[in-house]
């Protein structure tokens, strides 16, 4: 089967700035030079996702990534003898479930998708119900496989026919946080607060979500309700924490509501030897609006430049990607880079294995057995034991002052994925 091979980009950690730009420019030139197709046959693809509406950050670098993978396809995508023209659909879907959803259903029925792709953290599940409901191939991600796959009223053991998804599963962020903990001079008291939304109810389950893994683990628990999403009173829970004497500190945050807790826990005087949270430390900004305090806090990481791994597409490193785009758009690299990025190398890699891109079926089935490497890892639709996902790697990681007068997270914990490297030794909260 024909490959696309990209131009290589140049190794950023050893060459200037000057030279970084010159290279970036001339593999734009080659990725967008122009091309004759064999035949006149296209592929359309839909992607639906976050750009405005308060899921937006998830989306922040689509523009970049949707013009790197445009630009790697325009010579066309070779399939079973036959070279088709690529068509990449791009809708924003406001953060809104209905509007994602009645996007799906435009795209299928006014444009006729042969793929889709979607990310979002509660908007993929309408998305997915519209393909799985018109037998149009599609993957999503950007959300736990149990937010996902649930709602479509579906268990890992029958899956679907045409809708397909991988991210990690809220089983795998317990593992990530109990391997941060363990070995740590604490006294394995854990206060929990999560969020009174879907995520949050989803993470702090009593039978399903984190609190059983963590009582397996030997940690003693301390809970006192769920929060309203946009709180700003936490005093409760930190009454409560201070009076068990909590060490640790976990639970589902967005960003403005773990600076309301982390400024409060300091005027109560409340103190914790770890904060170990989800989703409030995901972005470089929310982290950087916390100044001082937010070194040494932990949380779960996707995906980092320092990820060993390569892009089927474009054949940058996760360094190279991330360089890349802040060169490309004056900006910090983000986690879901590299997810999104992995999201359009599954979506062209299903196409290619299919032998015929036009039958749903024949797509559908390319995804349930499929195995392949991309830059966030390895994604394993047949071997993860749960129908139609993925897995993907997850580690533990840190907020550190990286010397720069600025905060930078490093990779501290690997035993859920050993093949990345730890970069740094975790250390307690400054008391």
């Amino acid at each position: 089967m024909e490959q696309f091979d990209a131009p290589q980009l140049p190794d950023t950690d050893h060459v200037p700035r000057r030279r970084f730009l010159q290279h970036s420019a001339a593999v734009l030139g080659a990725l967008s030079a122009p091309s004759v197709f064999a035949a006149s046959d296209t592929i359309r693809i839909g992607y639906i996702s976050p750009r405005t509406g308060p899921f937006a950050p998830f989306a922040e670098a689509d523009e970049f990534i949707l013009n790197q993978v445009r630009k790697s396809l325009a010579g066309g995508l070779a399939i079973g003898g036959k070279t088709y023209k690529v068509e990449i659909l791009a809708r924003d879907d406001q953060s809104k479930e209905d509007r994602a959803a009645n996007l799906a259903g435009e795209l299928i029925n006014k444009e006729g998708v042969d793929l889709m792709l979607s990310q979002g953290a509660l908007t993929v599940v309408g998305v997915s119900q519209q393909c799985e409901l018109n037998g149009v191939p599609s993957i999503s991600t950007m959300t736990p496989w149990q937010a996902w796959m649930f709602p479509l009223k579906s268990d890992p053991s029958k899956g679907f026919k045409s809708a397909f998804h991988f991210f990690w599963g809220i089983e795998d962020i317990g593992s990530v946080y109990t391997d941060i903990w363990s070995g740590l001079p604490t006294n394995k008291k854990v206060g929990m607060v999560w969020s009174n939304d879907v995520p949050g109810n989803a993470f702090g389950d009593a039978k399903l979500g984190l609190p059983p893994q963590f009582a397996a683990a030997g940690y003693q628990l301390v809970e006192v309700g769920r929060f309203p999403v946009g709180s700003d009173d936490f005093s409760s829970h930190i009454q409560a924490f201070k009076r068990e004497g909590v060490d640790i500190v976990t639970g589902l945050f967005n960003p403005p509501e773990w600076a309301t807790f982390v400024r409060q826990s300091a005027q109560m005087g409340f103190k914790p030897k770890v904060t170990t949270v989800a989703k409030a430390l995901l972005f470089p900004g929310a982290v950087a609006a916390l100044g001082d305090r937010a070194d040494g806090m932990s949380t779960e990481i996707w995906w980092t430049p320092n990820y060993p791994f390569k892009s089927s597409l474009t054949g940058q490193t996760a360094r190279q990607l991330a360089d890349f785009y802040q060169v490309a758009s004056k900006r910090e690299w983000t986690q879901p880079i590299g997810v999104v990025h992995a999201l359009f190398e599954a979506g062209i890699q299903a196409l290619k294995n299919s032998g015929d891109p036009k039958n749903p079926a024949k797509v559908a089935d390319a995804l349930r057995v499929m195995k392949m490497d991309t830059v966030i890892g390895q994604l394993d639709f047949a071997g993860s034991g749960i129908k139609n996902v993925s897995k993907m790697r997850v580690v533990g990681g840190q907020w550190r002052s990286s010397g720069k007068s600025k905060l930078d997270i490093f990779i501290t914990h690997n035993r859920t994925a050993p093949e990345i490297a730890v970069q740094r030794k975790f250390e307690l909260l400054k008391s």
